[in-house]
């Protein structure tokens, strides 16, 4: 097989080896990313820990590992962030962009200080398989598998999966067939032969072809391919603006009918510290952002400025662009996670997609062509991302062509010794969007003797984090926000006056600081207690949903 596609059959090997460093210069399949996963919660049993969300449509396990400091602070006492990677089964980029957070962190902590304080202050939820099933397929497969594995009628014949990409050529990849035909839409470049151009409207002379995917018409209904594995896409799977199959094409039988997509709700519902959500896919070398299948005008206007705030950031530091995941009225995609994320859930979600490196301007026109892309095949891969035509003798079409793009490994994912790069560089945005989440702290907090055995205690809390306790308007709006609560633990002592729990409201944090309202970020809270003489002291527990929990004992003297 050529050596851009070795990484299939390659001999299994851990990602992280004995001396610390990783291999991202191949794929790892599911098995190779749990063990992984294990590694890394046996090397870090402080930092590390492993989960069972759910089992895949083929039994396999849904792994999510958590990330953080457990010996300073419960993992749910801190703000807490989710990363998934691999929704789509051939998208394997997104998958490696996660794995490759997971080592950096672990490895990291302790020697790089801004690593140090996220897994300090903070809790990471990352899932680097969504769909270990489709993920497997797609590597060992030479299909360019989209869906899950659950069977599906996608030509409407009454048949499941009944006509898939074929590789007849035995190269591990199914590319494509021209086809010499009096109809064809197609003829060879006259610059380069192996380019394919459209037929001209009218153009008559010369030879002409039709171009196909490699394969066969399995059921003989005159077309190829059409009906491969799977159908369901996962990403239009989720709750909201769901829609049937006849509007939204892969949609399931009903919202959350896998098995993953079920998984990851119940995942995120059961931790609701988590404070936004990054959603890894590929290609095209950009950020989706929201508003993603409704129109902004159905969002907060100032959640949306957070939005672009952070878009920018994605561009700053990767150098890729960001885009509106919405396409408009009628054309839009339904069910995505991150419009659940937004609506339903109250945090931002992104979507990166991964890689926009297939081939090279090389004339700086703003633009790659064609040829520009095969220039960089034969220089930058020693030709392997694309495969000669050949003449082959099809079972049914007689004397074809066999050739073009082995488009797995260069349209939709970096080859392999692209892919480090690729990913490395994003690593700062992971970091910082973890690390912007509210953060709630107590500033002060004291005892004030009033004699007779009577203390007035005070607390005054502080969001020090950047987002607002509430993260975005909508929780507020949609009621899916809890205040920020303090907690009076008396221990012996009698309250007086107050209520044990007080409501302090939404703490806006940094972003909401003026200099009109310098302290906007900060409230407080007052008790009147009796204490007595084996009452020492009492306990102010502060909770915020997103922004943490912190404690703190206050002496009655």
């Amino acid at each position: 097989m050529a050596a851009l596609l070795a990484l299939s059959t390659a001999a299994r090997a851990q990602v992280m080896r004995p001396d610390g460093t990783a291999d991202f210069t191949k794929y790892h399949d599911a098995a190779e990313a749990a063990a992984f996963l294990r590694q890394i919660e046996q090397k870090y049993p402080g930092l590390a820990r492993v989960s069972v969300i759910g089992k895949s449509f083929k039994g396999q396990d849904l792994l999510v590992i958590e990330l953080t400091n457990r010996k300073n602070k419960a993992p749910e006492d801190k703000p807490g962030y989710y990363i998934d990677g691999g929704v789509h089964s051939g998208e394997l980029a997104g998958s490696e962009m996660v794995l490759y957070l997971i080592w950096h962190y672990a490895t990291n902590y302790g020697k790089d200080p801004g690593v140090t304080e996220l897994l300090d202050t903070r809790t990471l939820y990352l899932r680097p398989k969504f769909n270990p099933d489709g993920s497997d397929h797609a590597l060992k497969n030479p299909d360019n598998l989209r869906s899950t594995l659950r069977p599906w009628d996608d030509d409407g014949d009454g048949l499941l999966d009944e006509d898939k990409a074929d590789d007849l050529d035995g190269d591990g990849a199914a590319t494509q067939m021209r086809v010499k035909s009096p109809s064809g839409t197609f003829r060879i470049s006259k610059d380069n032969p192996r380019i394919m151009v459209p037929r001209a409207a009218g153009e008559t002379g010369g030879e002409f072809y039709l171009v196909l995917t490699e394969g066969i018409d399995s059921d003989g209904d005159g077309s190829f391919n059409e009906d491969g594995v799977g159908g369901i896409d996962m990403n239009r799977n989720f709750p909201r603006t769901w829609a049937l199959p006849y509007l939204q094409s892969g949609a399931g039988a009903f919202p959350l009918s896998e098995p993953e997509t079920r998984a990851t709700l119940d995942f995120i519902v059961a931790h609701p510290n988590i404070t936004g959500i990054v959603h890894n896919h590929t290609a095209g070398g950009f950020l989706y952002k929201l508003p993603s299948t409704e129109p902004a005008q159905n969002h907060e206007a100032d959640d949306l400025q957070i939005v672009k705030q952070y878009a920018d950031r994605y561009t700053a530091i990767t150098g890729q662009p960001s885009e509106d995941s919405y396409a408009g009225e009628g054309a839009s995609r339904h069910g995505t996670l991150i419009s659940w994320g937004y609506f339903d859930f109250g945090v931002i979600g992104w979507v990166p997609e991964h890689w926009g490196g297939f081939g090279l301007d090389y004339n700086n026109d703003k633009r790659v062509s064609e040829a520009e892309r095969l220039r960089w095949n034969d220089e930058e891969l020693k030709g392997q991302g694309f495969a000669p035509w050949k003449a082959f003798r099809h079972p049914q079409l007689g004397e074809v062509e066999i050739g073009g793009w082995r488009r797995k490994f260069t349209q939709q994912n970096p080859p392999p010794s692209m892919l480090e790069a690729e990913i490395a560089m994003k690593v700062p945005w992971f970091t910082e969007m973890a690390m912007v989440s509210p953060l709630v702290a107590i500033r002060d907090a004291k005892a004030t003797p009033l004699g007779g055995g009577l203390f007035r205690v005070d607390v005054a809390v502080e969001n020090s984090g950047y987002m607002p306790t509430n993260i975005t308007k909508r929780a507020i709006t949609a009621e899916l926000a809890k205040p920020v609560r303090a907690t009076l633990k008396l221990n012996g002592a009698t309250l007086v006056d107050g209520t044990p729990v007080v409501s302090l409201g939404h703490l806006p944090g940094r972003r909401g600081i003026t200099a009109a309202a310098p302290r906007q970020n900060t409230a407080t809270a007052s008790w009147v207690v009796k204490g007595g003489a084996a009452v020492g002291e009492v306990e102010i527990e502060v909770v915020s949903e997103k922004g943490g929990t912190v404690r703190r004992r206050v002496a009655l003297r």
